[in-house]
């Protein structure tokens, strides 16, 4: 296990992103699997106090016209959900992942530290043929969108479809988190055109359901679109390193717990 660990690490800190696969264990997959079809297959049936948290295909096409004229429209997109907020609010299967043994153990070890935190959670299902991408599937960092004491963010993105190259998987630009902090936090990245990228450096996740990728949010990603005839379901989890703090007013459900610190306090809230 140590030298898997360290085979992660290296990989990690060298291209900015890693994939374990099989992270999940079968029973968790089905479990994840079914309470997410349980919000999106009965979206009349949310409580009104979570409704709000859905954010559907159709309202982002309405909102981005501008990149779906002949491609798809709001109509064709029907129910379909395109991302879930405070997803741990909506069932116990989803909160219980902020204490999955495997998945802390790959943070702990990216993060040399057990005093990470957890941020956020949310789902993007991304249904077929309908499923678009951010930014019309254009490369991006995160850190311009962050607001942290300073820049230590890992992303974790749990796929509950085989993540390939007809739907769209998330693409990576190989290295490209060897930055400071202060040119990622640039706004110019929040939207980079692939034209502007060399192709050989740009690295496509492909990987079986079950797995997982995590990422540091400084390096250049894609989420493109899904015109597959399969879903590609994904839960994305968001962590900050040990003394990382928020500096925005908006927190999230659970934001703040860190399930393998060792400090008394944190360690008495996570009982």
């Amino acid at each position: 296990m140590e030298n898997e660990f360290d085979a992660l690490k290296k990989d990690f800190d060298e291209n900015g992103f890693v994939i374990v696969q099989n992270l999940l264990d079968t029973a968790t997959l089905e479990n994840l699997r079914v309470g997410l079809k349980k919000i999106t297959n009965n979206i009349n049936s949310v409580s009104p106090n979570l409704a709000g948290k859905l954010f559907f295909e159709r309202e982002h096409i309405k909102n981005n016209p501008q990149y779906y004229q002949g491609v798809v429209t709001a109509e064709e997109c029907g129910d379909s959900v395109r991302q879930i907020e405070d997803l741990p609010l909506f069932d116990s299967a989803f909160a219980d992942l902020i204490y999955y043994p495997r998945l802390l153990d790959v943070l702990e070890n990216l993060f040399e530290s057990p005093e990470f935190s957890f941020t956020m959670m949310l789902a993007r299902p991304k249904a077929a043929r309908v499923g678009n991408g951010i930014g019309n599937g254009n490369f991006h960092r995160d850190t311009p969108f962050e607001e942290f004491t300073e820049a230590n963010t890992i992303v974790s993105i749990l796929c509950l479809d085989e993540m390939a190259g007809e739907n769209e998987g998330t693409q990576f630009v190989r290295g490209s988190h060897k930055i400071s902090d202060e040119e990622a936090r640039k706004e110019t990245w929040r939207d980079v055109e692939t034209a502007e990228l060399s192709p050989a450096e740009i690295v496509m996740a492909r990987c079986p359901a079950g797995s997982a990728i995590f990422f540091d949010t400084k390096v250049l990603h894609a989420a493109g679109h899904n015109r597959s005839p399969y879903p590609r379901r994904t839960i994305q989890i968001e962590w900050v390193g040990a003394d990382v703090l928020p500096t925005s007013p908006v927190r999230y459900a659970f934001q703040g717990l860190k399930p393998r610190s060792q400090q008394p306090a944190f360690a008495r809230q996570n009982k």
